[in-house]
């Protein structure tokens, strides 16, 4: 069995939509902007606009889902993300 957490530093820019990548499954995904300038664009479909919201610069969001049975599975990728602007870090952490 993997750890349960794993923390994933993603580097994205303004030009591409980056998957997250879940490497277990897990009931608990948070995702902490690391640029302290500018904000990351968020979506659960890299191609739809009505999915997405936006992640203040330093801001952290959390997902979690409450029933056992229900997951985010090994392989899936629930979020895609992209900076607003310039370069940015983005720290994902996973929870078993």
């Amino acid at each position: 069995m993997p750890a349960p957490l794993e923390i994933k530093v993603i580097s994205i820019n303004s030009a591409d939509w980056t998957p997250v990548v879940v490497p277990f499954d897990c009931s608990s995904i948070s995702i902490k902007n690391a640029d302290g300038s500018n904000a990351i664009r968020m979506r659960t479909s890299s191609v739809d606009v009505s999915t997405e919201d936006l992640l203040s610069a330093g801001g952290e969001q959390a997902f979690a889902v409450p029933f056992h049975r229900y997951r985010f599975l090994a392989g899936s990728q629930p979020l895609w993300l992209q900076a607003v602007a310039g370069n940015g870090p983005v720290v994902v952490k996973f929870l078993a």
